[in-house]
């Protein structure tokens, strides 16, 4: 609005008197001027929002890994028990050293391709250790290779439900 008071008074202030052209030229260049603007400020104010987003998400992160820290303090002892019993099973299907290490990894969630970057090979490789580990493991796929594992952990909570133990949640 203040633009345009000024551009009324500018007009105003002409030597000359201006045809009707040059005054909607000065117009329209003001009105793109003011666009600009409330663009620039519709920008601005969205990046703010985005950064308050990513700043909560850092926190929700930070505070989320601060709690698996937490729960792998409280809980060393049963992860490297539950660690030796994997890697006594892994032995006992009678994989090789890199296809425990494959089989691990995929019980970790890396993808094919990741543990190829990791391992520094290709992923045709990978794919092909990976079957290895399904057939020597008798398991059809990485679905059944983690619920072989995760069942496990299940069944032993149903037990102690049913026996009285409760289930614990850590939050």
């Amino acid at each position: 609005m203040v633009i345009f008071g000024l551009t009324a008074f500018d007009l105003a202030r002409e030597p000359a008197p201006l045809d009707l052209a040059e005054v909607i030229a000065d117009v329209i260049e003001k009105l793109v001027l003011v666009l600009g603007m409330a663009a620039v400020a519709w920008t601005v104010q969205g990046l703010r929002d985005v950064r308050e987003g990513q700043a909560a998400l850092a926190n929700n992160l930070a505070r989320n890994f601060a709690q698996g820290d937490a729960w792998r303090v409280a809980r060393h002892a049963e992860i490297a028990a539950l660690s030796r019993a994997i890697e006594d099973q892994f032995r006992a299907w009678h994989l090789t050293a890199a296809e425990i290490d494959i089989a691990g990894l995929m019980l970790k969630g890396a993808s094919l391709k990741e543990i190829a970057l990791a391992r520094d090979t290709s992923e045709a490789t990978i794919r092909q250790q990976a079957q290895s580990v399904y057939r020597k493991s008798g398991l059809s796929g990485r679905a059944e290779l983690s619920a072989y594992f995760l069942e496990s952990l299940f069944a032993t909570a149903e037990d102690q439900r049913s026996s009285g133990a409760a289930l614990t949640v850590v939050r």
